[in-house]
């Protein structure tokens, strides 16, 4: 069995065949994945790439200029029958969890299998491993994910932000949705669907009369449970953040969407490590995390001792990041 190395190996790879990547797991891990891609194609600009993903999250690789193909990871699905249909040179399984994909691709015969080392049926099935672990490494889930990269030696090094994409008629909706909120606007998230730290609801009534009393209109974007705007999907809900001039999020799938679609956005994060802007701050060049004080855990209300009047200078700096952005 062959082991990830930093060097470049041998393995038939020219640059024109077709990988698929495999993230089958929460949005925001979907979107720390993307680099992956970024990085195959700037090395290898005629691949062909294809990803494996929840139908919850496919949405967002739509209109994506680099992706060649988004195929549908559901329940109780035939992977070998899709794998053998598709015939990838390679199979990347980015979301360790589900062992299934690399127990297909060896049942299909995909040459390059690469995974990490969880589950003995997924050890026994890849052709490459990643044993170094993640957590405590101190270094951001993007680049573990770029490990999976080894074995053509394009693994380390920063990862270039994910990018997503909207068409113009996806925008203009998304400023209909919003046409009764004045300019500006500040979409939020009053929490995120993951484990990750979030202001309770009484701070969020505080945060509020303070972000409007300083001219701002808030727009409750999600979850949909705690928002009063006409249900949407994903794509709708893009637009919608796409007609805001910046975003405020706890560490969740939508803040990470904001970043890759290079919206300002002021994002609050907790202490645990692995929970913390080191591992998990969304990748963008108008992205600000906020980090709330003193020693509190993450899920006992220590978020709440964010004074929201201290959010004011930073969102006012991030709104002249998209000024351009329409009433």
């Amino acid at each position: 069995m062959k082991h990830v190395l930093s060097a470049r190996r041998n393995l038939g790879f020219e640059g024109r065949e077709r990988v698929l990547l495999a993230r089958t797991d929460a949005l925001g891990d979907l979107m720390v994945s993307l680099p992956v891609q970024q990085r195959l194609l700037s090395r290898f600009p005629g691949l062909e790439i294809h990803w494996l993903v929840r139908p919850y999250s496919a949405p967002l690789l739509e209109g994506h200029p680099d992706v060649a193909g988004v195929h549908l990871r559901t329940d109780g699905q035939d992977l070998q029958a899709l794998f053998a249909q598709l015939k990838p040179h390679a199979v990347l399984n980015l979301g360790h969890r589900d062992a299934a994909v690399i127990v297909a691709a060896k049942k299909a015969e995909v040459p390059v299998r690469v995974a990490r080392a969880r589950r003995l049926p997924q050890i026994l099935g890849a052709t490459d491993l990643l044993w170094k672990g993640r957590y405590g490494s101190g270094r951001h889930e993007a680049m573990n994910v770029m490990d999976f990269l080894g074995p053509w030696g394009l693994g380390g090094g920063a990862p270039m932000p994910p990018r997503l994409y909207l068409t113009e008629a996806e925008r203009v909706q998304g400023m209909r949705d919003l046409q009764a909120f004045p300019g500006p606007r500040l979409g939020f998230f009053f929490r995120g669907t993951g484990a990750g730290a979030h202001p309770s609801p009484g701070w969020w009534k505080q945060a509020l009369l303070v972000f409007a009393q300083a001219g701002w209109s808030p727009v409750p974007l999600g979850p949909p449970d705690l928002s009063h705007l006409a249900p949407t999907d994903l794509r709708g809900l893009m637009a919608r953040m796409s007609a805001c001039q910046t975003i405020l999020s706890p560490s969740s799938g939508p803040a990470h969407i904001a970043a890759a679609l290079d919206l300002p956005l002021l994002c609050l994060m907790g202490l645990r490590p692995n929970h913390s802007p080191d591992r998990w701050a969304p990748l963008g060049a108008k992205v600000q995390v906020v980090q709330y004080p003193g020693p509190e855990a993450d899920l006992s209300g220590g978020m709440d001792r964010l004074n929201p009047e201290a959010l004011l200078p930073h969102l006012a700096r991030l709104s002249h990041l998209n000024e351009g952005v329409r009433a």
